[in-house]
């Protein structure tokens, strides 16, 4: 059963802005293996803002927004070996997550030169079952 669906879009332009102007964000908002990721892409700020908005759309769908000791390190959106993107959840985040019963989270990221976006959908078990 769909618990929870969170969508966000963003410049690209703006967040790289806001990442080069500001030191020490981009580390505040990306764990390492996702800083390492999207710095070897030919366009990492395409790469790093869709990956901001999955963590402000995972936050959303949380139904809470990130409030308390929630933190952007406690989500890290990776990717399998074929390169589908998944979401880690560690801290604070998690915690909500299992109070609410979330046992599966969906992430599809989408980007282009200009625009990048995000949907994340939180599932729990059928309570039918």
């Amino acid at each position: 059963m769909i618990i929870g669906v969170g969508i966000d879009v963003i410049e690209v332009e703006r967040l790289a802005r806001d990442l080069a102007k500001k030191a020490g964000v981009i580390q505040e908002l990306f764990a390492a293996k996702e800083i390492a990721y999207c710095r070897r892409k030919r366009y990492p700020s395409q790469h790093f803002a869709a990956r901001f908005c999955a963590k402000e759309a995972l936050f959303k769908a949380l139904g809470s927004g990130k409030r308390g000791k929630m933190s952007w390190q406690d989500v890290q959106i990776l990717n399998n070996d074929v390169g589908l993107p998944f979401v880690k959840l560690r801290g604070a985040t998690k915690e909500q997550a299992r109070r609410l019963g979330v046992n599966r989270i969906h992430v599809t990221l989408s980007h282009t030169r200009q625009m990048a976006a995000a949907c994340v959908i939180m599932e729990t078990e059928d309570w039918q079952k």
